[in-house]
């Protein structure tokens, strides 16, 4: 008997995991409406109100939506030798990642209030130029076949590997870094990007990429906020000041059960609103295959509770000069946010056994 108890214990945690999987998965597919007050990406929206829904629907609409592909050229090679030409089931977190991206460059470019029309389908149109970063080709900057390669350039990670928040702003950090002058759109020559593994904020960091040349800074702050679950009697009220900022532009994360998702608002007091990249379909090789598909739009908002929330997050902001940052800076260390967010001048000199417990600390739970 007690040999039974002890087999049923160690089964539980797995069968609690496989139900709460099952209640998100449900979860995504009952109606779900707007209701309540909805903050997206700086922007409050009264939903109680039949106008403002609308308005809201038609602002997470214009939002750009990545997700698993398949028939990828050239398909990745396997470490054990063998290949695989689709992310599904294991890309979640770099499509989360390349959607989180894909939002900063519509605010550099087109600004917060753009909202999505046919024009943005035509030839030569701001918006073709940002999704085409996100083809599904080796010659896109931010596509899947190059987050995949500095990923396993380094971190280690082989390809279909998982990534979870922190390694995945890792990846898009190294791009940046080695993709200045030619191997850059024209819209992104002056845009700097500074992560933050470990916490806190640097303003070093973010002043030296100003100070380089840069316009724009891409801000991506990663953070564990809890062990098994977020620790949301300390943290959610500092995430949810995040969305009311100008400069956020989004939370990669996920939930409980492993799935990363992509957080572009709140609704009321007990839930975030995301999108989500867990369906499959033919990879993107050209611009066309974007008009084909009549823009890359989210077809309606996913509700998710914060009590779901998944404890490894990686927030994003997008400041335009040295003002901006330094009032974003004075803004996240007052109130509840300074709960979340730590700001120093500079970074300080860790050792290298320290260096090397930040990157074991990233999200293994969260594909």
């Amino acid at each position: 008997a007690q040999g039974a108890q002890a087999n049923m214990k160690a089964l539980l945690p797995f069968d609690m995991k496989q139900i709460q999987r099952m209640i998100d998965e449900i979860r995504k597919w009952m109606p779900f409406t707007p209701s309540s007050k909805v903050v997206c990406l700086g922007i409050t929206y009264d939903c109680s109100e039949d106008a403002a829904r609308e308005q809201f629907l038609e602002d997470f609409r214009s939002r750009i939506l990545l997700t698993y592909r398949c028939g990828l050229e050239p398909p990745l090679q396997l470490a054990g030798g063998g290949t695989t030409a689709s992310d599904s089931g294991w890309g979640c977190m770099l499509r989360v990642t390349q959607m989180m991206l894909a939002q900063c460059f519509l605010s550099l470019s087109l600004g917060r209030e753009w909202r999505f029309g046919e024009k943005d389908l035509k030839e030569g149109s701001t918006y073709l130029r940002i999704t085409s970063c996100f083809l599904d080709t080796p010659k896109a900057l931010f596509s899947l076949h190059r987050l995949v390669e500095m990923g396993q350039h380094i971190l280690g990670k082989e390809p279909s590997s998982w990534f979870g928040p922190t390694s995945a702003a890792q990846a898009v950090g190294h791009l940046f870094e080695t993709s200045k002058g030619a191997g850059r759109p024209d819209f992104l020559q002056e845009v700097g990007c500074a992560v933050f593994v470990d916490g806190p904020i640097y303003k070093e960091t973010v002043m030296e990429r100003f100070d380089g040349g840069c316009t724009s800074v891409i801000i991506l702050v990663c953070r564990r906020l809890g062990l098994e679950s977020c620790n949301l009697d300390e943290y959610q009220q500092g995430l949810d000041v995040c969305f009311r900022l100008p400069e956020f532009q989004g939370l990669a994360s996920g939930n409980s059960s492993s799935s990363a998702h992509f957080f572009v608002a709140t609704h009321g007091e007990d839930s975030l609103l995301f999108m989500d990249p867990h369906v499959t379909y033919p990879a993107l090789k050209k611009d066309a295959d974007v008009v084909a598909s009549c823009g890359l739009r989210a077809g309606r908002p996913l509700r998710l509770p914060w009590s779901s929330l998944n404890p490894s997050v990686c927030v994003a902001f997008l400041v335009q000069s040295k003002s901006e940052f330094l009032s974003l800076c004075d803004r996240l260390c007052e109130g509840p946010g300074e709960q979340l967010f730590e700001v120093l001048e500079r970074q300080p000199t860790y050792n290298a056994a320290f260096d090397d417990l930040l990157e074991a600390d990233d999200l293994v739970v969260v594909s």
